[in-house]
């Protein structure tokens, strides 16, 4: 099979297939990923935001506690939806990444791969390192599941630091998405339904 791309002008950038593929694309998305997508970033978005304001910012007690508790509640909640967010994007697209020589969709496939375990590392010792029963918004509770101080210590550090290179990785995502839209390449309106 000859390697003869096709180039088709495209809203204001290029897209080309190549043996049949589309190597530039609008969406390669499904609705279910976008919804994911979308429910992911509010949620983890409140979650960083708050969390910083709470952990840094305010001086008042009452309100550390009370972000506190929601936070744990609500990535309580969140944790299995990303876990199935995991399972539903996993392997999607890796094919075509490891077919391209583009070092830019490599470095791509990368950060988002190193969202994803920066972020389950998050809710994971965000969980361990709760030194208390969790209440879930009042419907069920959650028993601590370890009760020695030195590991809740080890856990609140590990989540620190993760919750540090999650924003980093974010950071870097969202001045990605910037870029691809500053020249030409629309990335965000794959993520809209």
């Amino acid at each position: 099979m000859a390697f003869l791309p096709v180039f088709a002008l495209n809203k204001k950038w290029m897209s080309f297939r190549v043996f049949g593929i589309d190597a530039v694309s609008y969406s390669t998305y499904s609705r279910l990923q976008k919804g994911l997508h979308a429910i992911s970033m509010i949620i983890i978005v409140w979650l960083m935001t708050s969390g910083y304001f709470a952990a840094y910012i305010t001086r008042i007690p009452e309100v550390k506690e009370a972000v506190s508790a929601f936070n744990v509640a609500l990535a309580t909640l969140f944790a299995p939806v990303f876990v199935f967010r995991m399972c539903v994007s996993f392997g999607k697209g890796y094919a075509d990444v490891l077919r391209s020589n583009d070092v830019m969709r490599y470095a791509a496939f990368v950060v988002h791969n190193l969202i994803y375990i920066t972020t389950l590392i998050v809710i994971v010792s965000g969980f361990l390192m709760v030194n208390r029963d969790i209440d879930v918004f009042g419907l069920f509770y959650i028993p601590a599941v370890i009760t020695d101080p030195r590991l809740h210590r080890w856990f609140s550090d590990s989540h620190t630091l993760a919750c540090y290179g999650l924003a980093l990785l974010l950071f870097m995502h969202v001045a990605a998405v910037i870029k691809h839209h500053l020249t030409g390449r629309p990335v965000l309106k794959g993520m809209f339904f």
